[in-house]
């Protein structure tokens, strides 16, 4: 890549973290208007999620390596998270309005009022507004300009445990990296995968990783609801582990989900085995396959069970009209998607990342959705900076003219 080119150019790449259970994944892309390009992909396994040193150190190899490859230099990332230290509240808030008409700083205040949360929350990195209600009107869309007296609003807020992100940032920023902003990861995800008929019709995105299964429920552009579930990849990997009938190491599991695992089981013949290496050179066990799926397709129905009580529970089951999207990267399991369909009883896809110019073949897969949705996310926040600061300097040439104007006047006079 040119020197000048890259220098030129600077300002419009674009960053996207992943640090899941397993992996590291690091975008970086160039902003092209509404689209991103996707430049490289950093795919890098990770020993230990739980050590700090670690996460910091196949960091800074990702860093390396993607520096190296790319020729740019890797600052600002936007970084996803989920799991057990995120949650989500839905709040109200309710104002009066005094001049009798909703006005912008009328919206404003009202989500402001909502969003006010004890610092026992937690610290906030999303705030969705719902519908609104003016007086006894409720579900509206948006309120400016209409006359009334009252103007609430339910608000969705993401919070995060302090401590978690203390601990992301402080990894990111051993890495050399500045934290652009945190990004709940189905919320990225979902600028990858989802389609704007699915969130018009009302969609719940299922994201299953390593460590947690993560679900989100849109309707248009507004997050309905969020919930994370600690069972994920991870608890099938160590089921197989301890169920099979021969004693099997976490990593030697998680070799035999990938290469035999299926949630199919009706397509499996009955004796159908696979050879699993015994414990101490006495060499190969036949294992049946048929009990693989068996092992497998009880965690994974266990995992769209607890998740579909979340959305019944609060009543969410009746909206998701446009059914069910799964990605992450359990969704390689052949058949997953037939068991989210008996349990959910919703039409369901596996998601894909979609509409991004440069990205290789191998990146369409639903394990990169929340790679490549940060990019998504990313790209919109530079959009949205640089019409905010576009509409900042044509106020002040205005004034700078309507000034120039008088002056010239009053020298005339």
């Amino acid at each position: 890549m040119d020197d000048n080119k890259q220098d030129k150019r600077k300002d419009e790449y674009i960053f996207g973290l992943d640090i899941g259970e397993s992996k590291i994944n690091l975008f970086v892309g160039v902003s092209e208007g509404e689209n991103v390009r996707v430049v490289e992909c950093g795919d890098f396994p990770l020993k230990n999620a739980d050590e700090f040193d670690s996460v910091v150190e196949t960091l800074q190899q990702a860093v390396q390596v993607i520096e190296n490859t790319t020729r740019v230099d890797v600052h600002d990332v936007y970084v996803g998270i989920a799991g057990k230290h995120v949650r989500s509240l839905v709040t109200q808030g309710i104002v009066t309005l005094p001049m009798g008409e909703v006005r912008e700083e009328d919206i404003d205040n009202v989500t402001k009022q909502a969003s006010t949360l004890p610092a026992s929350a937690g610290e906030i990195i999303h705030i969705f507004p719902g519908e609104y209600n003016l007086d006894d009107e409720p579900h509206i869309r948006n309120p400016k300009g209409r006359s009334g007296r009252r103007l609430g609003v339910d608000v969705q807020v993401v919070a995060v445990k302090p401590t978690a992100l203390q601990n992301l940032a402080k990894c990111v920023n051993r890495a050399g990296l500045n934290v652009a902003g945190f990004v709940l990861e189905p919320l990225a995800a979902a600028s990858a995968v989802l389609t704007n008929d699915e969130r018009e019709l009302g969609v719940a995105l299922v994201d299953i990783g390593a460590g947690s299964a993560d679900i989100a429920v849109f309707v248009n552009e507004s997050v309905r609801f969020t919930y994370s579930y600690e069972y994920a990849g991870n608890s099938i990997t160590s089921d197989i582990s301890r169920c099979l009938n021969v004693p099997i190491a976490l990593s030697k599991a998680e070799e035999i989900k990938k290469k035999f695992g299926t949630c199919v089981i009706s397509n499996l013949i009955e004796d159908e085995t696979f050879p699993v290496p015994a414990v101490g050179n006495r060499g190969d066990v036949s294992c049946s396959r048929k009990l693989l799926a068996e092992i497998i397709t009880a965690r994974v129905g266990e995992i769209f069970t607890m998740l579909n009580e979340q959305l019944k529970a609060h009543q969410l089951d009746t909206i998701i009209n446009g059914g069910i999207v799964l990605t992450g990267g359990c969704c390689s399991l052949d058949g997953i998607e037939d068991v989210a369909c008996k349990v959910f009883g919703k039409p369901v896809r596996v998601g894909r990342p979609k509409g991004m110019s440069g990205i290789q073949e191998a990146y369409q897969n639903p394990s990169y959705a929340t790679g490549i949705g940060l990019l998504y996310y990313a790209n919109k926040q530079h959009r949205e900076k640089k019409n905010r600061e576009t509409g900042t300097q044509i106020a002040v040439s205005m004034k700078k003219g309507f000034q120039r104007f008088i002056e010239i006047i009053r020298t005339y006079l």
